[in-house]
Order: C-alpha cells, then sequence, then structure tokens
C-alpha cells in the first residue's frame, strides 16, 4: 500500500486541487493521510470527509513537526510526502517506484516541479533519472518519495531543529546521503506546485526565516559542504 501525506494550514481551495489530482491520477490502492497545522477557514471540516487518516493541532507547529505526525500515522510500504499547493499528473507513481527497483541503494525520489528549486524545475516532463552527487545541490521537497522504513525508520523522518519552515528537506537529503541512500531526480514525472501557497500567505516572515534555518543548516552540515 502507498501512504499519500498532506500538510494544511488554511488555503483549503489549494487543498482540493491537491486532492483532486490524486484521486484522478492515482490508480493503486493508497491511504490518504492528512495533519492540519491550525486552520480556520472549513480546512478541517473538509479533510474529516475525505482523509483516511487525520490530526488536527490547534496551531501551526512547523513543516517538520506536521509531517512527522503524517509519517507515524503512515502504514503503507511507500511514501509521498506532498506540499497542498501541488497537482500531480496522469501515472505518476509508477516510474517512482521503478527509480527504487532499480537501485537498492535508493533512498529519497524527487520528482520535477514547475517552481522550486532549478535542479528539478521544468516546464515538461523529461526522459532522465538523475542520481545527484552527495552533499551538493537539493531539490525543493515540494514532493518527497520514499519507502517508509527508509525514511521513518532509518532516517528519522525530518529534522525539527529548524524554525517553522525552511531547510527542513535539504536537512533529510544530507541524511540520506550521510546513511549511504542515493538521491534522485525524475524527470519523468512533473508535478504543478504553486510555491509558499501557504507559507507565502500565511507566515509574512517566512524570508527571515528561510534565511535562519539556512544557516542553521551550512553550520550543521558544515563538514560535509566543504566536500
Amino acid at each position: 500500500m502507498l501512504s499519500i501525506c498532506a500538510l494544511t494550514w488554511d488555503q483549503l481551495e489549494l487543498t482540493k486541487k491537491f486532492l483532486e489530482s490524486i484521486r484522478n491520477h492515482t490508480s493503486v490502492s493508497y491511504e490518504l493521510i492528512v495533519v492540519d497545522n491550525g486552520s480556520s477557514d472549513g480546512t478541517q471540516e473538509f479533510i474529516k470527509g475525505q482523509a483516511d487518516k487525520y490530526h488536527f493541532f490547534p496551531q501551526n507547529t512547523g513543516y517538520a513537526h506536521g509531517f512527522n505526525k503524517a509519517i507515524s500515522l503512515a502504514a503503507g510500504e511507500y511514501i509521498a510526502i506532498c506540499n497542498n499547493d501541488t497537482e500531480f499528473p496522469a501515472n505518476w507513481l509508477a516510474p517512482l517506484i521503478q527509480d527504487f527497483e532499480s537501485d537498492p541503494k535508493c533512498g529519497l525520489v524527487f520528482p520535477c516541479y514547475t517552481k522550486g528549486q532549478r535542479i528539478a524545475e521544468r516546464w515538461w516532463p523529461g526522459k532522465k533519472v538523475i542520481k545527484l552527487p552527495p552533499f551538493k545541490d537539493c531539490p525543493s521537497g515540494v514532493v518527497v518519495f520514499s519507502k517508509l522504513g527508509i525514511l521513518k525508520d532509518k532516517l528519522g523522518g525530518f529534522c525539527e531543529d529548524y524554525d517553522t519552515a525552511g531547510a527542513e528537506d535539504l536537512d533529510l537529503c544530507f541524511k540520506a546521503w550521510a546513511a549511504g541512500y542515493n538521491i534522485y531526480v525524475d524527470q519523468r514525472v512533473l508535478v504543478k506546485h504553486k510555491s509558499k501557497g501557504t507559507a507565502g500567505k500565511n507566515l509574512p516572515n517566512w524570508k527571515e526565516l528561510y534565511t535562519k534555518n539556512g544557516k542553521k543548516f551550512e553550520e550543521k552540515w558544515k563538514d560535509y559542504i566543504k566536500k
């Protein structure tokens, strides 16, 4: 089974589009897990009628803590960590599973996206599956695809040392590389991404948070960054 996890904080219309794309373009059995970080726009009521599992926090607990809660509820062999400002294409799942089947040391796979770090940003799907060089540039965590046994048990989920949002996806990549796993960008899957669909609306200081968390990331991983 597949666990599809999303984190919400208001922006109900984005969540509706995300769920519609998942329903229309996921042909295998899956469980939908939604963790809400204190929405007050009707999102929680909507989630109750849509998700297989859900958890509501009374206030924003941050990206890492929210997704770690979702991971703790997951039961699938594979797990997709998804921003709610995304829309998935047809046949998105099979190529990502294929990447794991092709490499026993595969730890994380990132589909491409329409907005995010340039290493995985595209306007149309490609044909390549790119193995990333360790401890170099990382993709944005728009969608992170992995096995639950790797993401939860081997990597311990997302690091919660970062304030609210920013750098958690980079930290996860470096943890995977440090643990000996390979990371891939799969150009065959292109996810539509609004970018800052939640942070841009709900976190007026998101730029400052990203800067502060970026410095914390660089200090934590400085010995690896210099390699």
